[in-house]
């Protein structure tokens, strides 16, 4: 397994898993200490995830 990081922010990362063909996403608090959350997606939770952020986007313009 390869993580390909693809985003990298101070509280964001998102990262491929060139062998499993996942994605990673990897939130964090930001604080001294930072909890991490990490969410594994498929292809499928990928695209409704897109969908999603899209929908939102729209709604606050």
């Amino acid at each position: 397994m390869a993580w390909i990081t693809m985003l990298d922010r101070e509280q964001l990362s998102v990262k491929l898993d060139d062998k499993d063909e996942a994605t990673l996403l990897e939130v964090n608090d930001g604080g001294i200490a930072p909890s991490y959350v990490t969410v594994r997606l498929s292809e499928y939770e990928i695209d409704e995830l897109i969908e999603v952020l899209q929908r939102i986007k729209q709604a606050i313009l």
